[in-house]
């Protein structure tokens, strides 16, 4: 059954005639008879009875007018909701994504989103590196923007940034006296600051001290980058982070100053194997590749690729 031939059939039921019909429907007398008899076939009866002046629906065709007018209104509703999506004036957008990325990445992208797009909602997941891989795989989220550890087959990736280690330290502190990188060697003796077991920091950080023994153990330990900012700023000690999520640090005057020999973390842009994106989810990417293009500089360094984000169907 077509929606074709369930208009063709609700127009001769209306009309009563085969010729106002198909004038109507801007189709040949035909065809309208061709569409008519092959729903009749599919049904399995009769729906209209045909004489030399008129035109009448069966009982059958008389019971079958009310649903077909009914379905061919809600399938036409679901048409138009589709295509409002298409045109990214509706849609739904979940993403989960680090804390560094929602501050200064992505919730400029929202902002502009809002003011090009208002029929698209937006639930961000503020999630940790592991969270945030749990909630895409799991299907609770579209995307996610968090750093990936070990590789997953599960998952589509491409890097969307990378920045550099920084130490981060409160006003005055020793190793904010030159302006140049601080040597990994110089956290010797200082009370350190570490993210939690999940965090995708930590487990960089951790792979790290493997290959540089002699870095001091965390005597510290918080969930979050925000209740790290917090013990910086009481001076209960320092912590080595990468540089957008010292951005909001150095916003409030906590100072931050690279670590040398460079080392860097990833953030990834990921998407659950074989699934395409909506256009919602593509209009909310272009902006937010837009604001990570505009943080870009000598220690944040944009990464998608037109060809890359064309790939997984960003572009």
């Amino acid at each position: 059954m077509t929606l074709r031939q369930l208009r063709a059939f609700l127009a001769v039921a209306r009309e009563r005639s085969f010729t106002r019909a198909a004038a109507q429907l801007h189709v040949t007398q035909s065809a309208l008879t061709v569409s008519i008899k092959a729903l009749e076939a599919e049904l399995g009866l009769r729906l209209l009875d045909r004489s030399t002046r008129s035109v009448t629906p069966t009982l059958h065709g008389e019971r079958f007018v009310l649903l077909a007018a009914r379905m061919l209104e809600e399938m036409e509703q679901a048409l138009d909701d589709l295509e409002a999506h298409a045109r990214r004036e509706r849609g739904l957008v979940v993403i989960a994504a680090t804390a560094s990325l929602v501050s200064h990445a992505l919730a400029p992208a929202l902002g502009l989103l809002s003011r090009r797009h208002p029929g698209i909602s937006v639930r961000i997941l503020e999630e940790n590196t592991g969270g945030a891989t749990r909630r895409l795989l799991a299907g609770e989220a579209d995307i996610a923007l968090t750093t990936l550890p070990a590789p997953d087959a599960a998952m589509e990736a491409i890097p969307l940034l990378r920045d550099c280690f920084g130490v981060v330290c409160p006003p005055g502190h020793r190793l904010l006296a030159t302006r140049g990188p601080v040597a990994w060697s110089e956290l010797s003796g200082e009370m350190l600051l570490s993210l939690g077991s999940e965090s995708g920091i930590r487990t960089l950080l951790e792979q790290h001290a493997l290959a540089r023994p002699g870095l001091p153990r965390a005597r510290y330990e918080v969930s979050s980058v925000s209740g790290l900012r917090s013990l910086i700023r009481e001076g209960v000690g320092i912590a080595a982070v990468p540089a957008l999520a010292a951005l909001p640090m150095r916003e409030e005057g906590i100072g931050f100053r690279p670590l040398a020999p460079a080392m860097f973390r990833t953030v990834y842009l990921a998407r659950r194997q074989g699934r395409s994106p909506t256009p919602a989810t593509v209009a909310l990417i272009g902006l937010l590749i837009e604001q990570v293009r505009q943080l870009g500089g000598a220690l944040i360094e944009p990464m998608a690729s037109a060809e890359e984000l064309r790939e997984l169907g960003f572009a």
